[in-house]
């Protein structure tokens, strides 16, 4: 759209200049060339007329645009969950279902659940016992975590991980779609979290002693409407 304005178009300079091509050839027919004074008068006159009526052509329109409604965004279900998902950082990742979704309550048995996955799944990474990971997380997590342990295991280290307290859990978000149940729980604890060479047990990094704290959101994922054991590990995002 250019930046004069209506008038500035081509069509806006066509509709000038006709009215202007059709008053002079008016006046030329009607008063000839000689029309001196006279002449002159008419030709203002046209002119004051057409600017009168560009300018209450703008004024109608403008009238007509603030009458007009303003824009209404797309409609949303209100008994969907509004919260913004869990971003996808950390490691492990969503199924990313992408039905309708709806407020999920959770029980205490699902918060038992979720603090003891918590101990069992860092047991079993520090284990580096891929079965049991496999029946704690999804597919996708465990293909993670076995990257992980592999990675580590190219370095010569292991990580140890020892004495998991959960400190503090809280719900940031729990909702069920069609293809699955998640709830995403705010998890403070503590633990003791070293890498050890594999050839001579030394301590390559971290503290043996002094535990140390961490606050992650994990996402856990099950059947739609399962049992709280049906729970496994979906995604983690570091806080």
């Amino acid at each position: 759209m250019n930046a004069g304005g209506f008038m500035s178009g081509g069509f806006g300079r066509g509709l000038l200049g006709g009215l202007v091509g059709a008053g002079l050839i008016g006046m030329l027919f009607g008063s000839g060339l000689s029309g001196g004074l006279g002449g002159l008068s008419s030709i203002l006159g046209l002119v004051l007329q057409i600017g009168l009526l560009f300018l209450l052509f703008k004024f109608v329109m403008g009238f007509l645009r603030r009458r007009q409604p303003a824009h209404q965004g797309a409609a949303y279900d209100s008994g969907a969950a509004q919260a913004p998902r869990p971003g996808l950082g950390g490691f492990g990742g969503l199924g990313g279902g992408t039905g309708r979704t709806v407020k999920l309550e959770i029980s205490p048995a699902d918060f038992n659940v979720f603090e003891q996955r918590l101990g069992l799944i860092q047991k079993a990474y520090a284990a580096e016992d891929m079965a049991a990971l496999r029946a704690l997380a999804t597919p996708e997590m465990a293909s993670y975590f076995a990257a992980e342990i592999e990675e580590t295991a190219k370095k010569g280290q292991v990580n140890k991980i020892s004495d998991v307290t959960l400190l503090q859990g809280d719900l940031a978000e729990a909702w069920s779609e069609p293809e699955s149940d998640y709830a995403s729980v705010a998890m403070r604890f503590s633990l003791i979290d070293t890498m050890v060479d594999r050839a001579t047990g030394k301590v390559v990094s971290g503290d043996p002693v002094t535990p140390a704290v961490s606050t992650e959101v994990w996402t856990f994922a099950r059947r739609p409407g399962g049992a709280a054991t049906d729970w496994k590990l979906s995604a983690i995002q570091q806080t």
